[in-house]
């Protein structure tokens, strides 16, 4: 289930996306892979997390252009989270995002694109040129986490096919007080 909300600030596009979008197992990230297009970080909601809390990366997407692109929806990206173990286990959802060999496909074939319009007297048919467009996601849809300490990059695609890597965050879920 997607739920998106859309605020307004001025020359800006706040997109919020828990826990649903397109990941696909398509070529690597060039580390320092710049874009024309748009500018790619992320940040987490808080650094530590108690034991049933939802750990969530903020991805922000600025337009470094000098016209008006179109970001969707389901704009392309890539989650890594790296634990004091490893990747934690996935997720069935996912492992079915991923397109994992086996698993039934997803409900009405994954998430549309469907473009952002900012709102606001003057319509623009995208993100305008300085404008953001900010999206939120839910490890805990993603990964099966456990108490411990985590890192998280993101790889996104650019509107021109460029795979961007975002810089790495950590957080801390903390075990349950006794």
């Amino acid at each position: 289930m997607r739920i998106v909300q859309t605020f307004s600030q001025p020359s800006a596009v706040i997109a919020l996306i828990v826990g649903s979008s397109m990941i696909l197992n398509c070529q690597n990230a060039t580390e320092g892979a710049k874009s024309t297009s748009f500018s790619s970080s992320i940040s987490m909601t808080q650094e530590i997390y108690e034991t049933g809390q939802k750990p969530r990366v903020i991805l922000t997407n600025k337009n470094i252009s000098k016209k008006a692109i179109i970001l969707y929806y389901d704009l392309e990206w890539r989650m890594h989270v790296e634990g004091e173990k490893g990747e934690p286990p996935l997720t069935y959802r996912h492992r079915q995002l991923r397109g994992e060999p086996g698993l039934p496909a997803l409900e009405g074939g994954g998430p549309s694109k469907i473009p952002i319009y900012p709102p606001g007297e003057k319509q623009y048919e995208g993100t305008p040129p300085g404008g953001l467009d900010v999206r939120q996601f839910d490890l805990t849809f993603l990964y099966d986490l456990t108490p411990g300490q985590y890192t998280v990059y993101m790889e996104v695609q650019d509107t021109t096919g460029i795979w961007m890597r975002t810089n790495t965050v950590h957080f801390e879920i903390r075990p349950p007080n006794p």
